[in-house]
């Protein structure tokens, strides 16, 4: 078994599998390991452990034609790198999912939780002031981290501690179909410097963005009708800055810079509201980051002290397709990235953002400025491969032998939260099906 990419979805399969008594190899295009302190964020100007890619945006979402999505290129993936925040999705996200999966996802998130074991953190005084603007909204975000260190897939699930033989500074450029690609088995896959390696079965976890380049540089896509990369879904945000007294103290020890042996987290709770829509109800998150966005990206030039506002039910659409038309990965290439524009989307956000900015008091006061909301994204991008378009509901790519998807490309459906504990939740799913299957 070949599993490609040792992020949350790739460590969580490749454990499973070896555990069940299957050889596996983990495939990870990065070499470079991740810092370990909890709340550092390494996807600054000088990072060695990210893919950078390039997203396109029209001019109504953000006023600019382009935007990076860093991407985590080492063992642990984005969740070595981003904020490693675990919120489960609700029931009511998993609607469009199909009827057994509110039972399969939880059965996955309990054998995930095991495993991680996220822990809440104290609010902070931006979270605690956030709070008492929006009483009884508050909902607390568990952390993925343990004594001052940052838990990764890769640390939790341990796939090299159950036989799992991991490799490195290994990217996969195309599957290997047998008989060509018209047979539709992969047996196997190539890598970027033509080496082969042999599979009973390929499962994809590379990502939303990964994955998708995979499949369509390997002639799964539109064409073999797959309609891999399109219609995907992000939760869109615009950042507000806040006035010089919401700053801490500069002798609070929570605005410990990157450098420090521990960063504060940077969002221990978010307040969320349903506010009435022109077609029904929207939902926003309001995230009160702790510190300034500098404070735990190393390398970053000092920034305004910030909070954000997000739409978690967003009705646009993007895309992730092949090429550098417009967009692609800044270091090689790489896929061409179209985040979603609906201006219901960008005209719900403004009114959430003046709502927000007003019920904090950073409006300017009778008559005054309400900040102007600064775009940005959430780096949630789902549904590349989606479950019953894409794959099979055990993840099986329809109409192919061999090959699997097991990552966030398959969500049906983003839930209203970050994807990160649900991408572990689903892999623990996909994991067991696969191991429940098996007929050799």
């Amino acid at each position: 078994m070949v599993v490609i990419g040792a992020g949350p979805a790739g460590c969580v399969m490749s454990r499973r599998l070896a555990e069940s008594g299957l050889d596996v190899i983990l495939l990870e295009a990065g070499s470079e390991r991740a810092p370990t302190r909890a709340g550092v964020l390494d996807i600054g100007p000088g990072s060695q452990v990210i893919t950078r890619h390039r997203a396109v945006l029209g001019s109504a979402t953000i006023g600019r034609t382009e935007v990076e999505l860093p991407r985590g290129r080492t063992l642990g993936g984005s969740g070595a790198v981003n904020g490693g925040y675990c919120t489960p999705a609700r029931p009511s996200d998993l609607v469009e999912w199909g009827p057994d999966w509110p039972r399969r996802y939880a059965v996955g998130l309990a054998r995930a939780a095991e495993r991680l074991r996220p822990r809440l953190v104290p609010a902070g005084p931006v979270a605690a002031r956030v709070a008492e603007a929006f009483p009884g909204r508050v909902s607390a975000i568990a952390q993925a981290r343990r004594d001052g260190r940052r838990v990764t897939a890769f640390d939790a699930w341990d796939p090299a501690g159950a036989g799992v033989r991991v490799v490195t500074g290994a990217t996969v450029r195309e599957l290997r179909w047998a008989g060509g690609r018209t047979s539709r088995r992969c047996d196997g896959v190539v890598l970027d410097d033509d080496e082969e390696i042999s599979a009973r079965e390929t499962i994809l976890c590379a990502g939303s963005i990964g994955t998708a380049a995979v499949l369509l540089n390997s002639g799964i896509g539109p064409d073999s009708g797959h309609p891999v990369g399109r219609s995907t879904q992000e939760h869109p945000e615009v950042l507000l800055d806040l006035p010089p007294d919401w700053a801490r103290p500069a002798s609070d020890p929570n605005t410990a810079s990157a450098s420090h042996s521990a960063a504060p987290p940077l969002l221990s709770h978010v307040v969320r509201l349903a506010l009435p829509g022109p077609t029904g109800v929207v939902e926003i998150e309001v995230r009160p980051y702790s510190v300034p966005m500098h404070r735990v990206i190393p390398g970053l030039a000092p920034q305004p002290h910030r909070i954000g506002v997000a739409l978690m039910n967003p009705v646009g659409r993007g895309e992730v397709g092949r090429g550098e038309v417009g967009g692609g990965n800044l270091r090689d290439g790489g896929p061409r990235v179209v985040l979603a524009d609906d201006p219901r989307d960008t005209a719900a956000l403004d009114r959430a953002a003046g709502l927000v900015a007003d019920r904090l008091g950073i409006s300017g006061g009778a008559g005054g400025l309400r900040p102007v909301p600064v775009p940005s994204t959430s780096q949630h991008l789902s549904g590349s491969a989606r479950i019953g378009e894409v794959v099979d509901d055990s993840g099986r790519v329809l109409g192919c032998e061999g090959l699997r998807v097991a990552d966030a490309s398959v969500f049906p459906a983003l839930p209203r939260c970050g994807p990160y504990y649900s991408v572990l939740a689903v892999a623990e799913d996909l994991a067991a099906r696969v191991i429940s299957g098996r007929s050799w």
